[in-house]
């Protein structure tokens, strides 16, 4: 029987960093390497790429097949820097003045060089700002999906508040509009994504496997946050410190992730970087917090706690996307006070805390377990 050929795109090198966005490629490579006798994959990507991590990759996932394409140019020959690659730009942002489109002229055309004459059953695109790369393959037989990961026009609000987002909106749309499925996580996200586009739009659960729950008494960690340094986790954590831990003072933070390079040095924060084992830090944990003032989509943070039946104490940007907002384990405070009684109660009362983590364990069980996943990606790529 013929392998289905599936082409898997994603900017990012998944060994790049912990972050959410990363998680979920991760748990799709898997998926992938778990399908090889079924499946021949293609994960091409281009950003922050060494030796190692190709070596790592290659060890992890040996049936996958892996082609970097470099975001540079050689700019030793001048005349051919200049008209492969900087008028190409010009043209781009004069001419067709995308908002929403991260892709490079001399990218696209490199991977259409690569990969672009192959034929395959599936691809599968990863981020709406990079949605037009569909444009370089041969789609004619192809199941088109688009994996938005996030609502990038809410986080271009953000980014680049002068810009008119009515137009941003209408350019993500007509990007999602070009795939036969949506990819999201969020059931916010899909009600938007099946409005604006009419097309299928596939909520798909972030699983983590339940049960990796220590006993309560080996929890020396009061409080954890774990993030990368995106702009959203750093006004979060800064909020939090500023408005936050001065009402509890006996308590301490404990900060895992790339979030540590950027937090200034506070008495009550410990850090502890980028850790290679991080199920030992929540099995030590007795809450997380997820204090984010902004941002989109669902929080990995937030689920991955929950996984572990370790409870979260959450601003309402925390709830984004999570299927149940109520008895799911987390706390919701909508200030500086909530977050500090929440806290408090978690942390002394330990009734409340196992109340809250049966809540956790439960959501998992009934919306977000690898079996969930695992069928819809059987029915999406192998007609099962």
């Amino acid at each position: 029987m013929d392998k289905k050929k599936v082409l898997y795109f994603m900017p990012d090198n998944p060994f790049w960093s912990q972050a959410g966005n990363l998680t979920r490629t991760k748990h799709l490579l898997n998926y992938f390497e778990s399908q090889n006798r079924l499946l021949e994959v293609d994960f091409l990507s281009c950003l922050f790429w060494n030796e190692d991590s190709i070596i790592s990759f290659k060890n992890t996932y040996p049936h996958v097949n892996l082609h970097v394409v470099s975001m540079h140019s050689d700019k030793k020959n001048r005349i051919k820097y200049f008209f492969e690659d900087k008028v190409p730009r010009i043209i781009q942002q004069k001419v067709k003045k995308p908002k929403l489109n991260l892709i490079k002229p001399i990218v696209a055309k490199r991977i259409k060089e690569l990969l672009g004459k192959k034929r395959y059953d599936i691809i599968v695109i990863s981020y709406s700002t990079w949605g037009t790369l569909l444009r370089e393959f041969d789609v004619s037989n192809a199941y088109t999906i688009i994996d938005t990961h996030d609502f990038m026009t809410l986080q271009l609000k953000k980014s680049r508040p002068a810009t008119r987002i009515s137009s941003v909106l209408e350019e993500e749309m007509q990007v999602l509009s070009l795939y036969n499925e949506i990819w999201t996580y969020s059931v916010e996200e899909q009600y938007v994504f099946e409005q604006f586009t009419g097309k299928k739009v596939t909520l798909l659960p972030v699983s983590f496997p339940v049960g990796n729950v220590s006993i309560e008494n080996s929890k020396d960690i009061e409080m954890l946050f774990v993030a990368s340094d995106n702009p959203h986790n750093l006004e979060g954590i800064d909020w939090f410190i500023q408005r936050v831990l001065p009402l509890i003072p006996d308590f301490k933070l404990h900060l895992v992730g790339k979030i540590c390079d950027v937090v200034v040095e506070h008495p009550q924060v410990i850090k502890y970087g980028v850790v290679t084992d991080l199920d030992k830090i929540y099995h030590r944990s007795q809450i997380t917090i997820c204090p984010l003032q902004s941002g989109t989509g669902i929080k990995i943070k937030v689920l991955e706690s929950l996984s572990f039946g370790v409870p979260v104490v959450c601003s309402r940007r925390g709830l984004d996307g999570l299927v149940n907002k109520i008895n799911n384990g987390c706390s919701l405070a909508l200030n500086e006070n909530e977050f500090a009684f929440h806290i408090t109660r978690l942390l002394k009362d330990s009734v409340f805390r196992e109340e809250q983590r049966i809540n956790a364990l439960a959501l998992f069980e009934n919306f977000y377990t690898p079996e969930r996943e695992e069928s819809i990606l059987n029915r999406t790529f192998l007609g099962i």
